[in-house]
């Protein structure tokens, strides 16, 4: 066992698929019932089904972050259904609006991403701090990225929106400290999820000839080598072990921390 969670209860926001599917099953292997928030109720739904085949509770969300209503309602029930909420796991992101984004530097690129990433965050934030306020406790874990930590050309509006990720995590880590509420953040390096998979096989499609014949996930794992010092990739499950040992009594003192999670590619 990463940590003991018996008894505790999280919200994971788009737990859907990926990272955040990951999250979910982590925390119901460490003891956590788990509520999934997700934009799409369908994939939640499939999601909170595998945490109940686990032997924990679930329920699926439906949930969009950039809305503060959405928020307060997820959050509200939640409590309604198992009469309290200690974990919550801002994991919903993006990394662009819809279409294509290579070379281009868009007006809606960074009206999504902040909407999303940064103010996705600050929605649900806020909706469980009246909650963790009045209990004492409670334990916030938000997906930045080594994105925040370093240039990234191609990207800058997916950048500062996790550099944003990571000012803000600080802060409500200060703010929250005397009512005992750790905030932490998480830097994912590079983890192959359907994001990944999908501007890969847009180059495939673009007709490079070096990649007709490779499959994405190879292609991935061959471009981590020039990059981590480790050389290998992270998976959704070392992400959601991190936020699992965050999310207990044994880092209660730890807060106001970003921890990249990377295979040594930011070090810090």
């Amino acid at each position: 066992m990463i940590a003991d969670l018996s008894g505790r209860t999280a919200l994971v926001t788009g737990g859907g698929q990926g990272i955040g599917r990951a999250h979910c099953l982590v925390l119901a292997q460490q003891g956590a019932d788990v509520a999934v928030g997700d934009i799409n109720v369908e994939n939640a739904s499939r999601v909170a089904q595998e945490v109940e085949a686990l032997g924990r509770k679930a329920m699926a969300i439906l949930l969009d972050v950039t809305s503060q209503e959405s928020a307060n309602k997820a959050v509200a029930e939640v409590i309604a259904a198992w009469g309290h909420l200690d974990i919550l796991i801002n994991n919903a992101g993006v990394a662009n609006a819809p279409g294509p984004v290579e070379g281009e530097d868009r007006e809606e690129d960074w009206d999504v991403t902040f909407n999303v990433n940064v103010k996705g965050i600050v929605h649900c934030t806020k909706a469980v701090t009246p909650h963790f306020i009045e209990r004492r406790y409670g334990k916030i874990i938000n997906m930045a990225s080594i994105a925040g930590r370093a240039p990234r050309p191609q990207s800058p509006h997916y950048a500062c929106s996790k550099a944003a990720v990571i000012s803000y995590t600080r802060s409500m880590a200060a703010k929250l400290a005397p009512y005992n509420v750790n905030v932490n953040g998480i830097g994912p390096g590079r983890v192959w999820t359907p994001f990944h998979e999908v501007r890969l096989l847009e180059r495939k499609r673009k007709g490079d000839p070096a990649l007709a014949n490779k499959d994405p996930h190879d292609l991935f794992v061959e471009s981590l080598s020039a990059v981590t010092p480790l050389g290998r990739e992270q998976t959704p499950e070392d992400v959601a072990k991190l936020a699992a040992f965050l999310a207990s009594e044994d880092a209660r003192n730890i807060t106001g921390q970003s921890i990249p999670l990377d295979g040594g590619m930011v070090m810090v």
